[in-house]
């Protein structure tokens, strides 16, 4: 049984290991469907700028634009926007988003901790480039507001942001907000008032920064939806990347949060990701297809999506936009959900999602009792069995002692002999092999799913996180009571388990008896309810030890 506990964990370890980097390893990696962005395309972002050259349908080819420098210079003003949801910024110049917080979250479970800001850290979110052939238009746009400066907003409402050139050009950029949802609609209208037809091209450049913090909950990474794959990069690029197809959302996100944009359009487009400066700033540059044409009178207009809030699964699932994603359940998500939904069920029962887990832990140790008592009555018989032949194979060990060859074959007829299977010691690993997939599905449940961040349970402030009490004076390292009870768990569960089995030696069990104490300290920075879940299935497994050892003494007595 220790070999089993041993080869569980060897295995679980291993697939949590392997899987996340093979997983890293092919999304680091270009998907099939992508395609080198030409070289014509748009790199917004990046003054200065030359439209493509495009000939055909009559139009010449353009002259290059004058160089644009950025309106740095230009009024920038802010427009707060206060919904039940959250607390909005709007900066004037550029039309960006500066801050997001969000009234239901909190940055920490400390009593008064600030909201979480979805755009920490962010130099503003969702800045438009609008180039036009043989125009200057200035970057960032300094847009002119007319209407509050503070909204309070409880059903809904419209900003609108004009540029006006002073020679037949005006663009409109246009927030409409709902206060009941994280998904905010906008606009960007490009009207030709001129006598002439325009070639314009559209794009999105947003920047972010992405310093790894000490808590790792807050560390951003870049993540986008293309063509059905999700891209994720947890650093600034040495070199730009590029990625062609159909964009269905890209921006930033946390382990918990996400600020993302939906550009609403079918066609491929082109999304750049590459650094903005230093090793912390990172743009992403999305450009819609160049050299649109606008006939005098007529309006551009592209519509768009942004979801600045949770990353909860249920919920984006709903949006329909495919921003469920973005929730890092990895190969092992077919369980992860359900899993998530019982806990949410339980949680409702309890208010506590430690009595749920306590709860889930006990009903999968009670779907696999029956496969759990079979495999701990055959690995008693054995021992039991082993326990009585030890002194034949003892004597037989001595006897041939320089032949291993016919030590092998002489200990294979004993247990022949004595009706013993040298391999039916590994059916007694079988539950606990069946329950790896369980054991990751709960490790990214606990890991990634918002609804278990900072889940209070007993001493513990949040099961989401590792059991933090304080600091062991000299060395730094934190203290947790949690992972010592597992391990003291373990301990007593492996002193009732069957400690002999057929090729056993005394150095194997040497090495078993200090399995909980190594994987004591392996499990030391793991989440709390992980190690919840693995301490109640030890206490579980001790009881039925104890009720297993119990009923086989009755039948020998009997």
């Amino acid at each position: 049984m220790k070999q089993n506990y041993v080869i569980f964990f060897i295995l679980s370890f291993l697939i949590i290991i392997l899987s996340s980097h093979f997983l890293s390893q092919k999304k680091g990696q270009k998907s099939p469907e992508q395609k080198p962005v030409p070289t014509a395309s748009p790199v917004w972002g990046q003054p200065p700028y030359s439209p493509p050259t495009q000939t055909g349908a009559g139009f010449p080819a353009p002259t290059p634009q004058k160089t644009q420098q950025p309106a740095a210079a230009a009024k920038s003003r802010s427009i707060t926007l206060k919904t039940p949801l959250y607390t909005g910024v709007i900066d004037t110049l550029g039309g960006t988003i500066t801050k997001w917080e969000l009234a239901d979250y909190k940055s920490t479970i400390k009593p008064y901790s600030p909201p979480v800001d979805v755009l920490h850290d962010t130099p503003g979110a969702y800045n438009s480039r609008v180039v036009i052939e043989g125009m200057d238009i200035p970057y960032p746009i300094p847009f002119t507001y007319e209407g509050p400066w503070e909204i309070e907003i409880f059903r809904g409402t419209e900003i609108h942001l004009l540029w006006d050139s002073g020679k037949g050009i005006e663009i409109r950029k246009t927030y409409i907000i709902d206060s009941g949802s994280y998904l905010i609609e906008s606009r960007v209208e490009v009207t030709n008032k001129t006598p002439n037809r325009l070639r314009y091209s559209l794009g999105v450049v947003w920047l972010a920064e992405m310093a790894k913090q000490k808590n790792s909950e807050f560390n951003r990474k870049f993540i986008a939806l293309i063509s059905g794959d999700v891209e994720r990069k947890d650093k600034a690029p040495k070199k730009p990347e590029e990625f062609r197809g159909a964009t269905t959302w890209f921006g930033f996100a946390d382990k918990y949060f996400i600020a993302a944009y939906l550009p609403e359009i079918g066609a491929e487009t082109d999304l750049r990701f590459d650094s903005a400066g230093g090793n912390k700033l990172v743009r992403a540059s999305f450009s819609y297809p160049p050299n649109e044409i606008i006939l005098p009178g007529q309006v551009s207009v592209k519509s768009s999506k942004l979801y600045l809030g949770p990353m909860d699964f249920k919920y984006l699932q709903s949006l329909g936009k495919g921003l469920e994603n973005a929730v890092q359940y990895g190969w092992v998500g077919f369980l992860a959900r359900p899993m998530l939904s019982l806990l949410k069920v339980f949680h409702g029962w309890f208010d506590n999602y430690g009595l749920a887990i306590i709860l889930i832990t006990v009903l999968i140790r009670v779907l696999f009792l029956p496969l759990t008592i079979k495999s701990m009555e055959s690995m008693k018989n054995i021992q039991t069995k082993m326990q009585a032949i030890k002194p034949k194979i003892d004597a037989m060990k001595e006897k041939y002692k320089d032949d291993k060859a016919k030590q092998n074959q002489e200990l294979m007829q004993i247990y022949s002999s004595h009706g013993i299977n040298p391999l039916s010691s590994l059916g007694g690993c079988m539950p606990m092999l069946i329950q790896i997939p369980v054991f990751i599905a709960l490790y990214d449940v606990l890991l990634y799913s918002i609804e278990l961040r900072h889940s209070p349970f007993l001493w513990i402030g949040d099961l989401a996180e590792p059991e933090y009490l304080f600091d062991i004076p000299g060395i730094g390292i934190p203290f947790r009571i949690l992972p010592l009870v597992m391990g003291g768990s373990w301990y007593m569960s492996q002193k009732l388990t069957p400690t002999t089995a057929p090729g056993a030696d005394n150095m194997q069990m040497k090495m078993m008896e200090y399995m909980p104490i190594i994987f004591t300290v392996m499990f030391w920075g793991l989440p709390s309810g992980l190690i919840l879940y693995w301490t109640v299935s030890n206490l579980l497994s001790i009881v039925q030890q104890l009720w297993v050892n119990q009923r086989i003494a009755k039948k020998g007595r009997a």
